[in-house]
């Protein structure tokens, strides 16, 4: 074998040839990418310059610089900027200006302008005011109507613009100008030119050397030349041993004058006067001066005549003579004049004081100057006695005095009457125990009148007469009482009826609230109620008061009827359904003639014992009471009725009432609504 036979032979890896793959669509290139991004950057100026909006923005000053601070892009275009819509923050500044921030908001408006005024900074203003070329100090400096200082004065900030500048100092009148601040932190000097507030008084006197004073302000001596503030001035003049001088200045600014020389008068004489005793009254030369102690004032004279008087002492007359700047002290002694008082004082061991002095029993004979003396007389359990008495010289008085116990005495002060404001009277009534009501067996009984025994403890007063309908009409214009029948009962004298039971009592509070009392009467849970306690306030009587007025004013013993205990009615007792009714009503009293259809005038006919009119007769009367038929064993004390309850007691017979158990004293009847035969009148406690 040859050489090539020793070849070795070494075997290869082996691989699969690879399928052969998809051309991707595309293949980044650095060529292709440029072309992407071209066309992109000019798709976003298209769609700009197709949105974008042409905005101008104006600013004063016109040097002004300004920035967009936020939104979108933004590209100028000339004077103009091409905007997309939105909000912007925009910042401008100039030299001399306050910096300036705002926002605008661009619209779809395609051009749109925007304008800006910056505000200058405030300027340097220097204040002279002047007088004569020369400057004045103090005097207030107000720029629109604020004080900002004194003169001479450099303000470092004022607004630019035009500013009120007013300067006032007390010596100058006061200066007005108009300036116009320039700004920008510039400075600029103002002067404002003043004129005096004073005058040149010149002044001269005889003596000279006297003391001149404007005001109570000494401000130097005569002659003098001196500068005084315009205004009303009070000049006087004073000299040791002289008169002073007084008189009312008016100075007008700016004019000068010179006054008439003035000649003072010496000084007057001083008198210094005491007696005995104190308080005498003194005349000199018929000129009244008052009471000792006294210090007068007299100009130097001879036979000035003095006569001192007091009551109850008799009068001293003296001469006096005053020298100038003389200084006279004088002492008077007044004799006294007496008279004696003799009291006699039941029961004894009352004290006496006289001018609040206690001088022991009061049973005794006094020796008291002979001018009026508060006497007082006091013992315990009575009321204090007071009284004044004048003694006279050489006549002697007795006084018999016989004292009061305290609740005697409060009795007898207490008016018996009194008025209210709508003209009505009431009269003060002394009530006692009674029996109210009618017994089983009298005749004309109704089962309502039960009978029951009453203690009334408080005195009160009662309308003398029934309210009338122009009393009434006072609180409610609009009222009308109307007609029954042919009887006209809305005249003005006439008592007023058709009026319900809260309709009553409402005129009782208002009228308590016109005449300054408290009122009698409050609305609870939906009820009007007297209020507790009880009130001085108007109100209406309760049905033990009326009962006791109406029945027991002549006595223990009442009569079945208020004429008597028979019938018929004596003629001219009261307004009952007589004759002239017979066609109105169901029941009239035969052969009985009042002369009256319909109720009659209060006062008409003759009042009871105790001076109240038409308890019977005329028309009912609505009572405080709610109505009820309880039957009570005890005594009942200041008794006010039931607390709550539907209706209301009605006592007394009226014009429409023609039988017999109607026309009796005991009669009771009830309601709430309005009617035509009732009325009311007023009571209320005395306290």
């Amino acid at each position: 074998m040859g050489e090539s036979d020793n070849t070795i032979i070494e075997p290869s890896d082996f691989s699969r040839p690879s399928a052969p793959g998809k051309r991707p669509l595309f293949q980044p290139s650095p060529a292709k990418i440029s072309v992407l991004t071209l066309f992109a950057g000019l798709l976003i100026i298209v769609l700009f310059m197709f949105n974008a909006r042409a905005v101008k923005f104006e600013f004063d000053p016109a040097e002004t610089t300004f920035t967009i601070l936020s939104g979108y892009p933004t590209y100028q275009l000339g004077e103009r900027f091409l905007m997309l819509r939105g909000e912007y923050d925009i910042y401008a500044e100039a030299d001399g200006y306050y910096p300036l921030t705002d926002t605008i908001n661009l619209t779809e408006e395609p051009d749109q302008d925007f304008s800006f005024s910056l505000r200058k900074l405030p300027g340097i203003v220097e204040i002279i005011a002047l007088h004569e070329e020369a400057q004045v100090t103090g005097a207030e400096v107000f720029v629109d109507q604020v004080l900002v200082g004194e003169t001479t004065l450099t303000i470092n900030e004022v607004d630019a613009g035009s500013r009120d500048i007013f300067v006032n100092h007390p010596r100058y009148l006061p200066a007005q100008k108009v300036i116009t601040v320039a700004g920008k932190r510039q400075f600029q000097s103002e002067q404002v030119s003043l004129l005096p507030a004073w005058a040149n008084i010149s002044i001269n006197s005889t003596p000279d050397d006297t003391e001149i004073y404007v005001d109570d302000q000494l401000v130097g001596t005569t002659p003098a030349v001196l500068e005084v503030i315009k205004g009303e001035r009070i000049l006087q003049l004073r000299k040791t041993g002289y008169k002073v001088f007084e008189s009312l200045l008016a100075v007008v600014a700016q004019e000068h004058r010179e006054l008439d020389r003035v000649i003072l008068e010496k000084a007057d004489g001083m008198l210094n006067i005491v007696s005995t005793p104190a308080g005498v009254n003194v005349t000199i030369s018929g000129q009244y001066y008052g009471q000792t102690p006294l210090s007068v004032v007299l100009a130097p004279a001879e036979n000035y005549q003095l006569v001192a008087t007091r009551a109850g002492y008799q009068n001293q007359t003296r001469s006096l003579s005053v020298s100038p700047d003389q200084d006279l002290s004088l002492n008077l002694s007044l004799k006294p004049i007496v008279g004696l008082i003799k009291l006699t004082v039941t029961p004894p061991g009352a004290s006496l004081f006289v001018d609040n002095r206690p001088l022991g029993d009061a049973n005794q004979t006094l020796e008291l100057n002979a001018r009026a003396h508060d006497l007082r007389i006091e013992l315990d359990g009575y009321a204090s006695y007071e009284t004044k008495v004048i003694p006279q010289q050489g006549l002697p008085q007795q006084l018999n005095i016989v004292m009061l116990t305290e609740e005697a005495a409060r009795v007898s002060s207490i008016p018996q009457q009194i008025k209210t404001s709508v003209g009505g009277t009431l009269r003060f009534i002394i009530p006692e125990t009674f029996s109210m009501g009618a017994g089983r067996r009298e005749p004309g009984r109704r089962s309502n009148e039960i009978e029951k025994n009453v203690s009334l403890t408080r005195s009160f007063y009662l309308g003398e007469q029934e309210i009338s309908n122009n009393a009434f009409k006072q609180f409610d214009p609009g009222h009308d009482s109307g007609l029954l029948g042919r009887a006209l009962l809305s005249e003005e004298d006439r008592p007023v009826v058709n009026v319900s039971w809260e309709d009553a009592i409402r005129f009782c509070n208002w009228l308590s609230e016109k005449d300054s009392l408290p009122v009698a009467y409050a609305l609870k849970d939906g009820q009007w109620r007297l209020r507790s306690p009880v009130t001085i306030g108007y109100r209406l009587p309760t049905e033990a008061e009326w009962a006791w007025t109406a029945r027991y004013a002549a006595g223990k013993q009442p009569t079945r009827f208020p004429w008597g205990d028979t019938m018929p009615p004596t003629a001219g007792s009261g307004n009952y359904a007589d004759i002239s009714a017979a066609s109105m009503v169901p029941y009239s009293i035969k052969d009985y003639n009042d002369n009256f259809r319909g109720p009659a005038p209060s006062g008409t006919y003759a009042p009871n014992e105790l001076g109240i009119f038409d308890l019977a007769g005329n028309v009912s009367e609505w009572i405080s009471d709610y109505y009820s038929v309880e039957l009570h064993r005890k005594t009942l004390v200041d008794p006010l009725g039931p607390t709550q309850g539907d209706y209301y007691v009605i006592r007394g017979s009226n014009y429409t009432h023609g039988r017999f158990s109607e026309l009796r004293w005991t009669f009771r009847d009830y309601g709430s609504d309005p009617r035509p035969d009732v009325g009311f009148r007023i009571a209320r406690f005395v306290e």
